[in-house]
């Protein structure tokens, strides 16, 4: 490649070019005959207004009469965020237009089109290029022609598919399309075509999909719900920085009415979070139905943060009537996480008495953890958690400190095939409280001790490798206390029984539990699970044993089959099974199925067998089906179905349910685009978009 430069001051150059005659164009083959050029402006070119460019060609050509640039074979063009690729470009360099015939690749920062014929003023960054095709997205388009500038591209009657061939399945055909960098994409006069069909099967007339965050009516979103019937949501969307945005809503429900909203996100110095609120008052309600919601964590240190949630609503079931969400209780938390302990303060108040009559509050709550450490370079590890709560219920409260250690001093022997771990401890409670106009103490004490042994014992044969690995604990308690009887029960979490019930849970008087687990590899590959446990309890005087829990899982390496799954737990005493289940999963290139029974005998009697498939038919078709028959009854308690055609870039499905309510649809999607689809319900004439 010859490199073909300009002095510094430009004229130089010039002047050896005017000695030929005006009107001729100088071959450069005295340069070397079919040898790449590249052609760069200098800055002095510059400063008398000619952009500096990059110029790459096999062949290259200057006209003086019309001061122009041509190159030929392989042209390349570089302008600063701009980059074009064509047969053939000829620049004019006293206008700075650039033009192209026939095939030319255009770049523009991320953005690449490929097209004909291009026109393009390299000063204003401007122009035009004709047949233009590119991607965005998982979208492919096609338009009859493109208007380009630093910020925009703006498409004339385009195509839009996901489908990669030529014609495509369907096409979204849109009068004009105005792609803004890194802002929004704005879509006007769309219309959703089939393959074949000379009509429209969907059409709107304008739609804007947005990429910055700005001041901004939100576009519609349409649907169906039980509840509110049909249904449009809208609003707008407030940038007012980056660190605070605001959005109005404003929704109208078929069977509800109108309801508005106000959500504020912040991100400031002090912490960042939603702060939302909602309004609805129904069609023949007198009063509203509302929700006022706070969400926001601040990080203090690398250490320690907060969290803060806080949820005022009108009555228990509006937000899942209105939003699909489960309402939550309120809460203030302020979290330590130290050298081998963590620390935390937990507020949580009842702020919704309305239907918070029998919620137990938290005011404070106090943890410390120190987790298991272990003690100098010794053996013996500690463990040890401390925590004080304020109970509080209507009017009424409990002060509950709560705290545990223990000791274990974990070894092995046997050439370490056996784990052996001794623990002693000591768990203590102590209560506060008021009843019947008398301040009361009592406390609860309970010292334990467990031993747990862990054997493992690997075999190999050939490829491959079985593993047993049996195992055994003891766990023993004791418990002193003083007779007492709180005003209330206390419920720890998601937990409906009373704490202090479960500590027989925690601490089991008398119990051994075992365990007994094989593992089978082939090679790195797991074959084979089996798991066998119960356990005994000393305590008692008949059926001291639990339910016999056993779970096998097989992954044979065999045509046809995937796997195989069988579960059960059985009453030693009873000498039944309560419960067996057993799966069965076949698979091919072709189709997948699942054959399984499952019996339950824990009151009524009753076994279910449970048949799930699906099957492809030829390269296009898909049936799926799942069927669930009880023996007992002879019925069929579940049946669902449904048919897909796949269509290279979409797909139908006609959908049926019988039982136990019956229920179908058709529908219709985008395979890059499941989310966003089509329904139609004939039993209640609907038409669903998502």
């Amino acid at each position: 490649m010859n490199l073909l430069k300009t002095k510094k001051q430009g004229r130089s150059f010039w002047g050896k070019i005017s000695n030929f005659k005006q009107g001729k164009t100088i071959p450069i083959w005295f340069l070397g005959i079919g040898a790449s050029f590249f052609f760069v402006l200098s800055s002095s070119f510059a400063a008398e207004g000619i952009p500096q460019f990059k110029f790459q060609a096999d062949h290259f050509e200057w006209t003086q009469e019309t001061s122009s640039i041509v190159g030929w074979g392989n042209v390349s063009l570089e302008y600063e965020d701009i980059s074009i690729k064509a047969d053939n470009i000829k620049v004019n360099l006293e206008t700075s237009d650039l033009l192209v015939e026939g095939e030319v690749r255009i770049q523009i920062k991320e953005r690449v089109i490929e097209g004909k014929n291009l026109k393009y003023d390299l000063k204003r960054k401007e122009g035009m290029i004709q047949s233009p095709r590119g991607k965005e997205g998982s979208f492919f388009y096609r338009a009859k022609e493109a208007y380009l500038s630093s910020e925009t591209i703006e498409l004339r009657e385009v195509n839009f598919t996901t489908c990669n061939l030529y014609p495509p399945h369907y096409s979204i055909r849109m009068g004009k399309v105005s792609i803004r960098f890194k802002e929004e994409t704005v879509m006007k006069n769309i219309a959703f075509y089939f393959k074949g069909l000379p009509f429209p099967v969907f059409w709107v007339p304008y739609f804007v999909q947005y990429i910055r965050k700005e001041n901004r009516v939100i576009f519609p979103v349409f649907g169906y719900s039980k509840f509110a019937g049909l249904y449009i949501r809208t609003g707008y969307n407030f940038y007012a920085s980056p660190s605070f945005q605001t959005k109005f809503r404003l929704d109208y429900r078929t069977k509800k009415g109108w309801a508005q909203g106000i959500d504020v996100s912040y991100r400031l110095k002090i912490g960042e979070g939603e702060l939302d609120s909602y309004f609805a008052r129904e069609i023949g309600s007198a009063e509203g139905r509302w929700a006022v919601r706070l969400r926001h964590q601040h990080t203090f240190s690398p250490s320690t943060y907060l969290k803060l949630r806080l949820e005022r609503v009108s009555d228990e079931n509006f937000l899942t009537e209105y939003f699909n969400e489960e309402y939550k209780t309120s809460y203030l938390y302020i979290g330590h996480q130290g050298v081998g302990y963590n620390m935390g303060v937990l507020m949580e108040p009842a702020v919704n008495l309305e239907f918070e009559t029998n919620f137990i509050e938290r005011l404070p709550q106090i943890k410390l953890n120190f987790g298991s450490q272990r003690i100098g370079e010794s053996r013996l590890y500690s463990e040890k958690k401390m925590e004080i709560t304020n109970f509080r219920k209507e009017e009424k409260s409990i002060i509950r400190a709560d705290g545990f250690l223990d000791f274990s001093f974990p070894f092995t022997l046997l050439d370490e095939h056996l784990r052996i771990r001794p623990k002693l401890g000591y768990h203590l409670f102590y209560y506060w409280y008021e009843k019947e106009g008398e301040r009361l103490e009592a406390y609860r004490s309970i010292p334990y001790q467990e031993l747990s042994l862990v054997s493992e014992i690997e075999n190999q044969y050939g490829n491959y490798t079985h593993i047993v690995r049996p195992s055994l604990s003891y766990y023993h308690s004791s418990e002193i206390k003083n007779d007492f009887e709180l005003p209330f029960g206390l419920k720890s979490g998601k937990y409906e029984q009373d704490y202090e019930k479960r500590t027989g849970e925690i601490h089991p008087q008398n119990l051994i539990k075992f365990n007994f687990t094989n593992y089978l590899y082939s090679g790195k590959r797991r074959v084979m699970t089996g798991e066998i446990k119960t356990s005994c309890d000393l305590t008692k005087k008949k059926e001291k044993f639990s339910l016999l829990e056993g779970k096998f899982l097989l992954n044979p390496s065999l045509p046809l089959i995937n796997y195989f799954d069988f579960s059960f737990l059985y009453h030693f005493y009873e000498k039944k099974y309560k419960e067996v289940k057993a799966n069965l999963g076949l698979k091919d290139s072709s189709w997948n199925m699942k054959l399984g029974v499952e019996r339950y005998i824990d009151g009524q009697a009753r076994t279910d067998i449970i048949a799930q498939g699906n099957f492809k038919v030829g390269k296009k078709w898909e049936i799926s089906g799942y069927l669930r028959y009880n023996l007992e009854k002879k019925n069929i308690q579940e049946e669902v179905f449904s048919l897909q055609r796949d269509l290279h870039c979409w797909a139908v499905r006609l959908f049926l349910k019988e039982k136990p309510e019956r229920e179908y649809w058709i529908g219709f999607y985008i395979k890059a685009l499941p989310q966003h689809w089509i329904r139609y319900h004939p039993m209640i004439k609907l038409l669903e978009i998502r």
